[in-house]
C-alpha cells in the first residue's frame, strides 16, 4: 500500500500559506507625500476681504499631483500640478472672511496617497470703511504722486507700468537681507483710485507677509509709487514674485508686475531636480510647456532659445517653429550644472485637420460665495491650431488650470480651433 505524503487538509494549509506568500509579495508600498507652509507665518493677522496668499512646498519621492487647501473644515481649493513633480511649491489664494481661522494643506501623489497636513492659524479683522496707508514694521509703505479727484460713474480701470524704482528685475541680494521694492504705476484709467483699491501678490514667491496693501489716491493720469518691505528668501536662487492692482469690486486689472531677485550661493556645485516637456512632440505652430523642478545651489538660472533667467521650481510656455532643443544652465561658480530637452516639430503644411478633440473642462467648485476663488482646469486639447477661454481668460495652453473670481455667475467657454472647425467645452459658476 502506497502511503499519502500529504492529507487534504495538509495540502489546503499549503495552499493559504502560498497564498499567502504570493499577496504579501505583491503589496506596493506607496511612498508618503510632505508638505510645509512657507507663507504666511502661523500668527499673521488681515483684513476682511484681503486676499491670502498660502504657500506651500511639497516633496514626494513618486511625484506630487496636487495639494488641497482646506479652511477650518472645508476644502475651499484643489491646485494640480502641471506634471507629477518630486518637489512642487504653489501659491493658493482664498478671500479673507471674519474671525480666527485654521489653514490646512495637503499635498497628493500619483498613488493618491496624502501628506500629513500642514496647518497655521490667522486672524482675520473685520473691514473697514476708510483704511490709511501706516508707516509700521508689518505695512507697507506708499509714496503718492497726485491727489485723489472724483470717481466718474462708469469710468474703466487700467494701469500702465512705468519703472521699477528699486531693485530691478535681476538684483542680487543675501539671504535673509531686507530690501524695499517700489514699482512706479500710472492710472491709466478714468477711475481715480480711491481706498477701495488694493495693489495684491498673485503667484511665484512672496517674500513678505503682507500680500495685500493699500493703493494711495491716484487721480486718473497721474502715477504712484507703491513701496513693499520685502526680505530675501533663506536659500540660494532665483526668485521671482507676481503682483496685480485690485479693484474695490476684487477684480484684477491692468499689467501684471514682478520683483526678480538672485540670492548667490556658494559655488560648491549645483543640481537641477528635473528639465522636461509636455507635449514633446508637436505640430507646427501649437505650444508646449517646459517644466523644471527645485534648482539648488544656483547663484542664478538660465535657459537658452532667447527665454533668460528663471526662478524654480517653474514653467513656461514656447512654440517652437522647429524642432528645437532647450538647454537650462544652472550657475554655480566653476561647477555649472546643464539639463536639456528636446521638442520635436512635425513640419510641412500638416497641423491640425478636422475638428479639435478637448479632453475635459471642469471647476473645482461650480458654486461659491462673491469674493470667494475656485479654479478652471481642463485637459490636453489635440487637433487644434488655438485654444482660448472666454470670458476674460484669453489664449492659453494645454493641459492647465487657472484661478478664478466672477462677482456674477459667469458660463465660462473653452473653445478649440483648426482651420475653420471648432470644439467647445462650458462649466457655470454661481455666484452667491
Amino acid at each position: 500500500m502506497k502511503r499519502r505524503l500529504f492529507s487534504p487538509f495538509s495540502r489546503c494549509l499549503w495552499v493559504s500559506v502560498l497564498v499567502a506568500i504570493v499577496v504579501t509579495a505583491c503589496i506596493v508600498v506607496s511612498s508618503h507625500p510632505t508638505i510645509v507652509i512657507d507663507s504666511p507665518p502661523s500668527g499673521s493677522q488681515f483684513r476682511e476681504g484681503e486676499v491670502v496668499a498660502i504657500q506651500s512646498t511639497s516633496t514626494d519621492s513618486s511625484g506630487i499631483v496636487r495639494v488641497e487647501l482646506t479652511v477650518d473644515t472645508t476644502v475651499v481649493r484643489a491646485d494640480p500640478a502641471p506634471i507629477p513633480q518630486t518637489t512642487f511649491t504653489t501659491s493658493q489664494i482664498w478671500s479673507a472672511a471674519p474671525g480666527k481661522h485654521t489653514i490646512i494643506v495637503r499635498a497628493y501623489n500619483r498613488a493618491n496617497v496624502a501628506s500629513d497636513p500642514a496647518a497655521i492659524s490667522i486672524s482675520v479683522l473685520p473691514a473697514v470703511s476708510a483704511p490709511t496707508p501706516i508707516a509700521t514694521a508689518t505695512t507697507a509703505l506708499f509714496m503718492p504722486t497726485a491727489t485723489l479727484t472724483s470717481t466718474p460713474v462708469g469710468c474703466t480701470n487700467e494701469a500702465r507700468f512705468v519703472t521699477d524704482v528699486t531693485a530691478p528685475d535681476g538684483t542680487n541680494f543675501n539671504t535673509g537681507q531686507t530690501f524695499d521694492k517700489v514699482w512706479r504705476l500710472r492710472n491709466s484709467g478714468t477711475c481715480a483710485w480711491d481706498a477701495g483699491y488694493r495693489f495684491a501678490f498673485i503667484s511665484g514667491t512672496a517674500m513678505t507677509p503682507n500680500t495685500i496693501v493699500n493703493v494711495p489716491a491716484t487721480a486718473s493720469g497721474a502715477t504712484a509709487d507703491i513701496k513693499v518691505p520685502m526680505t530675501a528668501p533663506s536659500a540660494p536662487g532665483a526668485y521671482t514674485g507676481n503682483w496685480q492692482l485690485r479693484s474695490p469690486a476684487n477684480t484684477l486689472f491692468g499689467p501684471r508686475v514682478t520683483v526678480v531677485i538672485t540670492v548667490p550661493g556658494l559655488p560648491t556645485g549645483c543640481a537641477i531636480a528635473y528639465f522636461t516637456a509636455s507635449p514633446l512632440t508637436i505640430n507646427a505652430g501649437d505650444s508646449t510647456t517646459l517644466s523644471w523642478g527645485a534648482v539648488t545651489g544656483a547663484q542664478w538660472v538660465e535657459i537658452d532659445q532667447s527665454i533668460g533667467g528663471v526662478g524654480s521650481p517653474g514653467s513656461k510656455v514656447v512654440i517652437p517653429a522647429e524642432t528645437t532643443t532647450y538647454t537650462m544652465t544652472a550657475h554655480c561658480g566653476p561647477n555649472d550644472k546643464t539639463a536639456q530637452v528636446t521638442i520635436t516639430v512635425n513640419s510641412g503644411s500638416g497641423g491640425c485637420f478636422g475638428t479639435p478633440n478637448i479632453a475635459f473642462f471642469s471647476v473645482a467648485n461650480s458654486s461659491i460665495n462673491i469674493g470667494s476663488w475656485t479654479t478652471l482646469n481642463w485637459g490636453a486639447v489635440t487637433n487644434a491650431d488655438e485654444v482660448e477661454i472666454t470670458p476674460g481668460v484669453g489664449g492659453v495652453a494645454t493641459p492647465g488650470s487657472i484661478g478664478i473670481a466672477p462677482t456674477t455667475t459667469t458660463t465660462y467657454t473653452l473653445t478649440a480651433y483648426c482651420k475653420g472647425k471648432s470644439a467647445a467645452r462650458q462649466v457655470t459658476v454661481e455666484v452667491r
